[in-house]
């Protein structure tokens, strides 16, 4: 008959504790999102909305990044080029930044709180954001 031998090399929690370590220590979990001073958490409720370098639809695009559905940091907002999608609409935009580290600007349609035309409720307004 065999005897059953059983070896303990790592606790459980010392088990856990070095995977976390080699985790962070290769980059693989993600970091929290740290909020930045001066930012204000928003939520961008649509799907691959785009990111753009000034406050309007024929500005380039910042990043190739688009936002579905995340909360970002918003730096402040300001009137700018007329979005509508369904039945919002605003001329207000948003300086975020993405959750890659991008700055850039997203029609405040695409931002939960706010009503058609308003700015998001909350959010500094300024015309010289930047």
């Amino acid at each position: 008959m065999f005897s059953k031998i059983t070896t303990r090399l790592f606790s459980p929690r010392a088990l856990l504790t070095a995977l976390l370590g080699l985790t962070a220590l290769l980059g693989l979990a993600a970091a929290p999102a740290q909020a930045q001073q001066g930012t204000w958490p928003v939520h961008v409720w649509a799907d691959q909305v785009r990111v753009r370098t000034c406050d309007g639809t024929s500005c380039g695009l910042a990043t190739t990044e688009q936002l579905t559905d995340v909360t970002v940091q918003a730096i402040c907002q300001r009137w700018g080029g007329y979005v509508s999608d369904g039945p919002y609409y605003n001329h207000y935009w948003v300086e975020v930044i993405t959750p890659h580290g991008t700055v850039g600007w997203v029609s405040a349609v695409y931002v939960s709180g706010g009503n058609n035309d308003e700015p998001v409720p909350a959010l500094p307004e300024d015309s010289d954001c930047r």
